[in-house]
């Protein structure tokens, strides 16, 4: 308990970023969203880096690069704990030590859980680990532009094409 205590603001705000980051994304567009000559384009998700997106093969898989949701993870860490760190510093004193203590276990708590989740949607193939979700001549990683914010599930698996992004559309590589 005492290590909970000691790391409580570090555990509550990486278990609070890991769920922000679950719970809100950014849909990402391409190129080729305005122009699908040969089939379907489906948007890349992530927040505040795409990490996955909808294979097109089967209703429940996705692509999943998990080393750009561990630098999301890191990122968005790296912009909360100074605020979290402040807010800590101002509401905790020395004679709240058990409530620092369920603090830091709730972190902790949400980290774990999040981890077991990432685990299951591998184990259970619906995210299918991948290095990058680039498709060799229809669209790269870094051709992924923002086009919307909002809930996890209210984003469509569908491209959102975008004239502001790409005004002169796909052109075939």
């Amino acid at each position: 308990m005492n290590a909970l205590r000691r790391y409580a603001p570090i555990l509550f705000t990486a278990g609070s970023v890991i769920w922000l980051e679950s719970l809100i994304t950014v849909e990402w567009t391409y190129p080729y969203c305005l122009d699908q000559a040969d089939g379907p384009a489906y948007a890349a998700q992530g927040f505040p880096l795409p990490y996955w997106m909808w294979n097109g093969v089967a209703s429940l898989e996705y692509e999943f690069m998990p080393h750009v949701y561990v630098l999301n993870a890191v990122i968005l860490f790296l912009l909360f704990y100074p605020v979290i760190r402040r807010i800590w510093g101002a509401g905790f004193d020395g004679r709240r030590e058990r409530l620092r203590g369920l603090v830091g276990a709730a972190g902790a708590l949400m980290l774990l859980g999040n981890a077991a989740l990432i685990c299951v949607l591998v184990a259970s193939g619906f995210f299918r680990p991948t290095v990058s979700l680039e498709l060799g001549e229809y669209y790269r990683y870094s051709d992924f532009r923002p086009v919307r914010i909002g809930f996890y599930r209210s984003n469509s698996p569908a491209c959102t094409p975008s004239r502001f992004w790409f005004p002169n559309g796909w052109q075939h590589r």
